[in-house]
């Protein structure tokens, strides 16, 4: 057996390959790092073997699909990885469109204004997908190891985030578009088989309207704008034709409050139970002075007797 610090570039690197086909990945990076370093004929395609195992290893990180994005730039000829035929540019746009995607799926989307961005860059890169890759099948997710799909089914899943994150931008200001937003969400999961039914509950609650049990204004939005509290409506309150009692729900085990409303009476709950708290605490640390002076008091008094 030959030591490797024996071997030419070239040989290292055609053994790396065949640990690439068996699938020996850490042993394989070894050795194109081994082949850069000798100066090997393939030292350029060795970089581009190592970005793609470093893919491998963490299939999760934008960052390994946009350097090997750019070390893809550097060949125009096709290779293979392990039994796998690479278009450089092919595979290239691949991975720039998945560290995006990556990407805009961590941005922060604390506040309709992010909510909002993010779900407008899901839409357009799902343009991209459909443009760029369209009903082929997508290449890297196949070498990484992460879910297969084609151009046209990845962006219908970016579509349904992207519309997802708008509608819960737009709730707060406007939930009859927040659920005509999801509508499109909902179209989107029906179309790639699923059910959707997360996407048409959230429809549903957003295009429900009722009136306020305390202050009888209108509010539209189940769970945003208005909240079910618990309650006890008794035989004689539903038989009511009031159109507060229309908007209770059917159990009548609680009534609909508005938001305004029902997050006044919640303050100042909290400000009462504080306030309880406080006077309880109060005691208690009056309580453990007491027994304090009178634990001191009667060993005193014992040290005297001694």
């Amino acid at each position: 057996m030959v030591l490797s610090v024996f071997k030419s570039g070239d040989a290292l690197f055609d053994q790396g390959t065949d640990l690439v086909k068996r699938k020996e990945y850490a042993k394989a990076r070894k050795n194109f790092e081994k082949t850069i370093e000798k100066g090997g004929r393939e030292a350029v395609l060795a970089g581009i073997y190592i970005d793609i195992i470093d893919a491998c290893l963490n299939n999760n990180s934008p960052e390994r699909y946009a350097r090997l994005a750019s070390s893809l730039e550097k060949i125009n000829e096709g290779f293979e990885f392990g039994l796998t035929e690479i278009d450089p540019s092919r595979l290239g746009t691949e991975c720039r469109l998945l560290a995006e995607r990556m990407s805009i799926g961590r941005m922060p989307g604390n506040n309709p204004a992010a909510l909002e961005e993010k779900g407008n860059r899901f839409l357009d890169l799902a343009r991209k997908y459909q443009s760029q890759i369209g009903n082929d099948t997508i290449m890297i997710s196949e070498i990484v190891g992460i879910q297969v799909n084609t151009g046209i089914k990845e962006a219908l899943y970016i579509q349904a985030w992207g519309y997802e994150s708008l509608a819960a931008g737009a709730v707060m200001a406007d939930p009859k578009k927040a659920a005509e937003l999801l509508q499109n969400a909902y179209t989107c999961r029906k179309q790639l088989g699923e059910d959707g039914q997360n996407d048409m509950n959230l429809i549903k609650a957003y295009s429900k309207s009722v009136k306020c049990w305390i202050c009888g204004r209108p509010s539209t939005g189940e769970g945003v704008h208005f909240l079910a509290m618990s309650s006890d409506i008794s035989p004689f309150m539903r038989n009511s034709d009031d159109d507060i009692l229309k908007s209770a729900p059917n159990d009548y085990n609680s009534v609909y409050v508005c938001r305004p409303c029902y997050t006044s009476i919640s303050r100042r709950s909290d400000e009462i139970a504080r306030d309880y708290h406080e006077r309880a605490m109060q005691e208690m640390r009056a309580m453990e002075a007491r027994l304090r002076a009178e634990i001191s008091s009667v060993a005193a008094y014992s040290a005297i007797r001694r």
